[in-house]
């Protein structure tokens, strides 16, 4: 994230916000908000200073602000009634020295914008991030729908760790199904401390996959690096 940022605290997350908000002149669509802390419950007539929530607000930069807009367009243009928040994405979601923006789409029925395994979502992202253009120091966009990406990492991390069981009981490699690249993270990241297996990325372009090996014994590095 942003290094700028306005913090405060209030009795609930909504105060917290609005406290943060106000001190740094940010309407609530050109700032992205992270909860810092969300409180405890407040005791009758008391105002104890560890019951209060705690958030950090950062500005929004103009191409997460323009993404949005455009994202906003194209479900109008498509005849989807959806909401569109704009944050920045955690560290964890984007490429390092990469500014990252979260557009998150909420609403009813957006199977359509999700498709078979994500492959509407995925090119719905691809378009929007054209569209923006691919000019160095931009920001990359990431889509997301009703939360899928979040349930996706914990399928995907639930498989990896079946397989994983499967690895350190038959010492034989096992490869995973073509993933893109934040599954493929998630498979690296719910193994990485697994004493007894080992993760690589193999394929290229559709086909890229994990690849699920028995760790090697003795202090070894990860074999060709894989966590891409």
């Amino acid at each position: 994230m942003s290094s700028t940022f306005h913090e405060a605290s209030g009795l609930t997350v909504e105060d917290a916000v609005q406290r943060a908000l106000s001190e740094a002149g940010l309407a609530p669509e050109d700032a992205s908000v992270e909860i810092v802390s969300a409180g405890a419950p407040v005791i009758a007539g008391e105002r104890l200073t560890g019951a209060q929530a705690r958030v950090r607000v950062f500005p929004l930069p103009p191409d997460a602000r323009q993404a949005r807009e455009h994202l906003e367009l194209l479900l109008r243009l498509m005849g989807v009634e959806a909401t569109v928040e704009a944050s920045l994405a955690r560290a964890s979601d984007g490429d390092l020295g990469t500014p990252t923006a979260l557009l998150e789409v909420e609403g009813d029925d957006l199977g359509i914008l999700i498709g078979w395994r994500g492959e509407s979502l995925r090119a719905l992202q691809t378009v929007l991030n054209l569209m923006l253009g691919g000019e160095p120091g931009r920001a990359r966009v990431i889509v997301d729908v009703a939360h899928y990406r979040e349930r996706r990492e914990r399928a995907v991390s639930q498989i990896a760790t079946r397989v994983a069981e499967v690895v350190a009981r038959t010492g034989r490699p096992q490869s995973l199904s073509p993933m893109p690249p934040y599954e493929r993270r998630a498979v690296h990241l719910a193994l990485a401390g697994h004493p007894a297996v080992t993760t690589e990325s193999a394929g290229v372009d559709e086909e890229r996959h994990v690849v699920v090996r028995p760790a090697q014994p003795g202090p070894a590095e990860r074999p060709g690096g894989g966590w891409n």
